[in-house]
Protein backbone atom coordinates (compact mmCIF):
# COMPACT_ATOMS: atom_id res chain seq x y z
CA UNK A 1 0.00 0.00 0.00
CA UNK A 2 1.73 3.43 -1.61
CA UNK A 3 0.66 6.87 -0.75
CA UNK A 4 -0.18 8.39 -4.42
CA UNK A 5 0.46 12.07 -3.67
CA UNK A 6 1.69 14.87 -1.31
CA UNK A 7 4.99 14.82 0.34
CA UNK A 8 4.37 11.56 1.35
CA UNK A 9 4.31 10.34 -2.30
CA UNK A 10 5.70 6.54 -2.53
CA UNK A 11 5.80 6.07 0.86
CA UNK A 12 4.80 2.27 1.82
CA UNK A 13 2.28 1.56 4.75
CA UNK A 14 2.20 -1.55 6.68
CA UNK A 15 0.01 -3.64 4.65
CA UNK A 16 -1.48 -5.62 7.52
CA UNK A 17 -4.93 -5.03 7.78
CA UNK A 18 -8.07 -6.89 9.66
CA UNK A 19 -10.27 -9.13 8.30
CA UNK A 20 -13.18 -6.83 6.74
CA UNK A 21 -10.78 -3.81 5.93
CA UNK A 22 -10.96 -2.72 2.35
CA UNK A 23 -8.39 -0.58 1.61
CA UNK A 24 -9.20 1.71 -1.28
CA UNK A 25 -7.25 1.32 -4.55
CA UNK A 26 -5.10 3.79 -5.90
CA UNK A 27 -7.21 4.62 -8.80
CA UNK A 28 -10.39 5.72 -6.39
CA UNK A 29 -7.68 7.76 -4.43
CA UNK A 30 -6.00 9.29 -6.87
CA UNK A 31 -9.63 10.90 -8.02
CA UNK A 32 -10.68 11.47 -4.85
CA UNK A 33 -8.03 13.78 -4.08
CA UNK A 34 -8.42 15.10 -7.72
CA UNK A 35 -11.82 16.40 -6.74
CA UNK A 36 -11.07 17.02 -3.51
CA UNK A 37 -7.72 19.11 -3.86
CA UNK A 38 -4.26 18.67 -3.97
CA UNK A 39 -3.10 21.47 -1.38
CA UNK A 40 -5.14 20.55 1.75
CA UNK A 41 -2.61 22.99 3.96
CA UNK A 42 -4.14 23.01 7.81
CA UNK A 43 -7.67 21.89 6.87
CA UNK A 44 -9.42 19.76 8.77
CA UNK A 45 -10.55 16.45 7.25
CA UNK A 46 -12.85 13.45 9.17
CA UNK A 47 -11.48 9.85 7.79
CA UNK A 48 -14.52 8.29 9.11
CA UNK A 49 -13.40 5.02 9.15
CA UNK A 50 -9.58 4.62 9.45
CA UNK A 51 -9.30 1.43 8.31
CA UNK A 52 -5.82 0.62 6.28
CA UNK A 53 -5.42 4.22 6.64
CA UNK A 54 -4.96 5.45 3.15
CA UNK A 55 -6.97 7.99 3.04
CA UNK A 56 -5.62 8.97 6.07
CA UNK A 57 -1.93 9.40 4.93
CA UNK A 58 -3.29 10.72 1.94
CA UNK A 59 -4.96 13.70 3.08
CA UNK A 60 -2.01 14.26 5.89
CA UNK A 61 0.45 13.70 2.58
CA UNK A 62 -1.26 16.92 1.17
CA UNK A 63 -1.06 19.01 4.23
CA UNK A 64 -4.54 18.05 6.19
CA UNK A 65 -4.93 18.02 9.38
CA UNK A 66 -6.83 14.64 10.04
CA UNK A 67 -8.69 13.28 12.88
CA UNK A 68 -9.37 9.22 12.05
CA UNK A 69 -11.84 7.19 13.38
CA UNK A 70 -11.06 3.74 14.02
CA UNK A 71 -13.13 1.24 16.02
CA UNK A 72 -11.10 -2.00 16.29
CA UNK A 73 -7.94 -1.50 18.69
CA UNK A 74 -5.81 -3.83 16.81
CA UNK A 75 -6.69 -2.07 13.66
CA UNK A 76 -5.71 1.38 15.50
CA UNK A 77 -2.77 0.10 16.24
CA UNK A 78 -1.76 -0.11 12.85
CA UNK A 79 -2.92 2.87 12.21
CA UNK A 80 -0.62 4.68 14.92
CA UNK A 81 2.36 2.45 13.82
CA UNK A 82 2.41 3.14 10.32
CA UNK A 83 2.17 7.46 11.83
CA UNK A 84 5.19 6.98 13.83
CA UNK A 85 7.02 5.48 10.74
CA UNK A 86 5.87 8.30 8.71
CA UNK A 87 6.38 10.60 11.42
CA UNK A 88 3.24 12.38 11.41
CA UNK A 89 0.81 13.55 13.99
CA UNK A 90 -2.41 11.91 13.71
CA UNK A 91 -6.11 12.40 15.94
CA UNK A 92 -6.88 8.80 16.17
CA UNK A 93 -9.87 8.17 18.19
CA UNK A 94 -10.95 4.73 18.84
CA UNK A 95 -14.73 4.78 18.85
CA UNK A 96 -17.48 4.42 17.14
CA UNK A 97 -17.70 7.28 14.37
CA UNK A 98 -21.52 7.82 15.60
CA UNK A 99 -19.84 9.09 18.97
CA UNK A 100 -17.14 11.36 17.44
CA UNK A 101 -19.65 13.08 14.90
CA UNK A 102 -21.69 15.03 17.64
CA UNK A 103 -18.16 16.25 18.85
CA UNK A 104 -17.45 18.71 16.37
CA UNK A 105 -17.59 19.44 12.95
CA UNK A 106 -14.60 19.30 9.80
CA UNK A 107 -14.05 21.34 6.62
CA UNK A 108 -14.46 17.46 4.75
CA UNK A 109 -15.84 14.26 6.11
CA UNK A 110 -14.69 11.11 4.45
CA UNK A 111 -16.99 8.20 5.19
CA UNK A 112 -15.86 4.82 3.45
CA UNK A 113 -17.97 2.18 5.07
CA UNK A 114 -18.53 -1.26 4.88
CA UNK A 115 -19.81 -1.98 1.31
CA UNK A 116 -22.44 -3.78 3.58
CA UNK A 117 -23.74 -0.85 5.21
CA UNK A 118 -25.94 1.86 3.75
CA UNK A 119 -24.12 4.63 2.50
CA UNK A 120 -27.46 6.61 2.67
CA UNK A 121 -27.68 6.32 5.94
CA UNK A 122 -24.06 7.00 6.80
CA UNK A 123 -24.17 10.39 5.22
CA UNK A 124 -27.41 11.55 7.10
CA UNK A 125 -25.45 10.88 10.32
CA UNK A 126 -22.61 13.25 8.83
CA UNK A 127 -23.75 15.66 6.91
CA UNK A 128 -24.22 17.70 9.66
CA UNK A 129 -20.33 17.27 10.91
CA UNK A 130 -19.42 18.27 7.76
CA UNK A 131 -18.52 22.25 7.14
CA UNK A 132 -18.14 21.79 3.21
CA UNK A 133 -17.92 18.44 1.77
CA UNK A 134 -18.65 15.19 2.42
CA UNK A 135 -17.19 12.32 -0.08
CA UNK A 136 -18.54 9.19 0.15
CA UNK A 137 -17.16 6.26 -0.86
CA UNK A 138 -19.50 3.23 -1.58
CA UNK A 139 -20.17 -0.36 -3.62
CA UNK A 140 -21.62 0.61 -6.76
CA UNK A 141 -25.71 -0.11 -7.05
CA UNK A 142 -27.43 2.22 -4.68
CA UNK A 143 -28.74 5.53 -6.51
CA UNK A 144 -27.45 8.63 -4.12
CA UNK A 145 -30.28 10.95 -3.01
CA UNK A 146 -29.39 14.31 -4.52
CA UNK A 147 -29.13 16.18 -0.97
CA UNK A 148 -28.01 14.93 2.12
CA UNK A 149 -28.95 17.42 5.19
CA UNK A 150 -27.51 20.44 3.93
CA UNK A 151 -25.12 18.92 1.07
CA UNK A 152 -26.00 19.06 -2.70
CA UNK A 153 -24.82 16.19 -4.35
CA UNK A 154 -21.94 17.49 -6.57
CA UNK A 155 -20.78 14.41 -8.51
CA UNK A 156 -20.72 10.62 -8.19
CA UNK A 157 -18.15 8.92 -10.18
CA UNK A 158 -17.75 4.81 -10.55
CA UNK A 159 -14.51 3.35 -10.26
CA UNK A 160 -15.09 -0.60 -11.15
CA UNK A 161 -17.18 -1.81 -7.97
CA UNK A 162 -16.79 1.82 -5.75
CA UNK A 163 -18.16 4.97 -6.30
CA UNK A 164 -17.21 8.15 -4.81
CA UNK A 165 -20.23 10.56 -4.01
CA UNK A 166 -19.09 13.84 -3.36
CA UNK A 167 -21.49 16.27 -1.54
CA UNK A 168 -20.93 20.08 -1.29
CA UNK A 169 -22.83 22.60 1.62
CA UNK A 170 -24.78 25.25 -0.53
CA UNK A 171 -26.27 27.86 1.10
CA UNK A 172 -29.51 28.75 -0.92
CA UNK A 173 -31.72 31.36 -0.01
CA UNK A 174 -35.21 30.72 1.70
CA UNK A 175 -34.26 26.61 1.78
CA UNK A 176 -34.23 24.97 5.16
CA UNK A 177 -31.35 22.35 5.57
CA UNK A 178 -33.66 19.10 6.83
CA UNK A 179 -31.86 15.82 5.83
CA UNK A 180 -33.37 14.48 2.90
CA UNK A 181 -33.03 10.85 2.69
CA UNK A 182 -34.58 9.01 0.09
Amino acid sequence: MRITGGTLRGRVLASKVAAGVRPTSSRVREALFSMVGQNLEDVSVLDGFGGSGLLTFEAVSRGAVVTTVERNRGVARVLQANADKLKVRLDLRIADLRSVLGAGTWKIVLLDPPYADDPVEWGAQASAAAEDMLVIEHKSGPEMPQRIGGLELERSRRYGDSVLSIYRRRSLPGLNEVDVVP
